[in-house]
């Protein structure tokens, strides 16, 4: 969904060529600030944890949420990325506050990018292995179990969202060859960042 008026200055907002774009503008010409409306873009990230449970066989973690969108389906743990933190600590954050365990990532398994009518979604996954914590026991508002379950049980979930089965199966079926991290100096006094090749 596009903006009307400026959220810099209140002017209304025209459209005008911009990058070989039309695109909503706050005009200088007409007393505007110049902002342009680039749209509306979103991430999430997700962790893939994996474990081998007390019969040997591979587990991934999984919650189910309890607040909507989905409440009551199954997912990898996960959230939005915040303005002030990068992808791979959002999924670590997300996944302590979600489950109660720490983890350390292992690299980037996975890029999903979806162009919705009001915004563009991007989402990363990341394979995570825990380094500590306990598992939540008890619900909260936002998610109502967590649990770890192998490929067999997942299969019999009838509310396992689609891209969370698939990327724990290949997660438990080690099919999965993440990306590994490596850290790049930044140019003209920015920051270093982390690049996954």
């Amino acid at each position: 969904m596009r903006m009307n008026f400026c959220p810099n200055c209140g002017h209304k907002l025209e459209m005008g060529l911009i990058a070989y774009r039309e695109r909503p503008m706050c005009k200088t010409e007409d007393g505007g600030c110049g902002f342009i409306d680039f749209g509306h873009y979103s991430l999430g990230a997700g962790g893939l944890v994996v474990r081998e449970g007390p019969d040997g066989v591979r587990q991934a973690l999984l919650i189910q949420r309890g607040e909507e969108p989905n409440k009551g389906g199954w997912t990898i743990p996960g959230g939005f990325v915040e303005f002030d933190e990068t992808a791979d600590v959002a999924v670590m954050r997300e996944v302590e506050e979600e489950t109660g365990l720490q983890t350390r990532n292992l690299g980037l398994a996975a890029f999903r990018n979806r162009a919705n009518p009001g915004d563009n979604n991007s989402y990363v996954v990341f394979l995570l292995e825990i380094t500590g914590g306990e598992i939540h026991t008890e619900p909260d508002p936002e998610i109502a179990q967590v649990g770890f379950f192998s490929l067999e049980e997942m299969r019999k979930m009838p509310r396992l969202a689609p891209l969370s089965y698939e990327l724990a199966a290949a997660a438990i079926e080690n099919r999965l060859r993440p990306f590994q991290a490596t850290q790049v100096q930044g140019v003209n006094g920015a920051p270093p960042f982390t690049l996954y090749i």
